[in-house]
């Protein structure tokens, strides 16, 4: 269900802020809306986002910009995009266009990723919205990297084709709920730890949903509960349509991925993992945990998953380590 949040985006407002392209907010700029947040808030502020295309800025929550919640008037009509990606172009720091680099190069922060929003603060909060990658088949090219610890995402759509989404933080917890997410190669990816509750999972034909590089003292990866994995075809790259979609490929440490109450539709590679990907160990070590609980649709068939040690179905007492409360820490989002 979308929400609409127009009857609450009044100017002036202590503690919000509006922001809108056609100059009726206090902002036009997200980025400028984004730094009058006062620094190490206590309470939250409110930037309430109106329809529309916001896609010439790359963008920065800096780490002292605590407690944003960003609020979109139309989850399908407001939309943050940008267009960086990661390339072998030395002189415009391995990213393209060098037009886009040339504007952003000189913070490190906003650079480290080609990602069209970076979040390093604590306890972020958008609902209604999209953020997008526009670069296409290129490369790296994110929507989002988190940074910052119980960042949360609700009725969302995270759009890109790879890397979509990047945990980079080892042990930071994130949230999604209700959003829809979409790409093709390692589209969620990184170390840390992210709850997908009831998310449409939409994947390219190809490719891999997810790279993740958990630590292996960390408990939990990336765990999907009661979402529906769907096919999309007509991919932006020629060759894609058709082809299966494997749940993973172990990026690096000790990668766990669990995936409960969902629907798998009938293009997932049986084998769920067919390949190591230059990590020999992932196979032998019961470190890794790949697991899967109680998933219906024809792509839910565990009888050709590869023979990897950590790769098998938990029982129901094992499943009950997966609740929201439990891999949040006792966040609750």
């Amino acid at each position: 269900m979308q929400m609409t949040c127009a009857t609450t985006f009044a100017t002036g407002a202590p503690g919000r802020i509006v922001v809108a392209k056609d100059g009726s907010g206090d902002y036009s700029s997200l980025q400028q809306a984004i730094d009058a947040v006062p620094d190490n808030s206590t309470t939250t502020t409110i930037i309430y986002l109106k329809k529309g295309l916001y896609n010439t800025e790359k963008l920065l929550v800096p780490k002292s910009k605590v407690k944003i919640k960003l609020v979109g008037e139309s989850r399908d009509s407001t939309i943050i995009s940008y267009h960086l990606y990661d390339c072998k172009s030395p002189e415009s720091g391995n990213k393209c266009p060098a037009d886009a680099w040339e504007l952003w190069h000189q913070n490190a922060d906003l650079i480290r990723t080609s990602a069209t929003l970076t979040i390093l603060a604590d306890d972020f909060q958008a609902e209604n919205l999209t953020v997008s990658n526009t670069a296409g088949p290129v490369g790296q090219a994110l929507a989002l990297t988190l940074r910052g610890d119980r960042c949360s995402f609700r009725n969302c759509r995270l759009l890109g084709y790879q890397d979509t989404i990047y945990a980079a933080a080892d042990g930071q917890r994130n949230y999604f709920g209700n959003c829809l997410i979409v790409g093709r190669t390692d589209y969620i990816y990184g170390g840390g730890i992210v709850y997908f509750q009831a998310c449409e999972i939409r994947s390219f034909g190809g490719g891999w949903i997810t790279a993740p590089s958990t630590p292996q003292q960390q408990a939990y990866g990336f765990v999907f509960n009661e979402c529906k994995f769907t096919y999309a075809d007509g991919s932006p790259r020629s060759g894609d349509d058709g082809k299966p979609v494997a749940i993973g490929r172990p990026w690096h440490n000790y990668p766990k991925v669990a995936i409960l109450n969902s629907v798998l539709p009938a293009q997932i590679d049986p084998k769920g993992w067919p390949t190591t990907w230059r990590m020999d160990y992932a196979a032998t070590s019961d470190s890794l945990q790949l697991v899967e609980y109680n998933n219906s649709g024809l792509g839910a068939d565990m009888s050709q998953r590869a023979k990897w040690a950590g790769l098998r179905a938990l029982t129901a007492k094992e499943a009950r380590a997966y609740t929201q409360e439990k891999v949040l820490n006792n966040w609750k989002p």
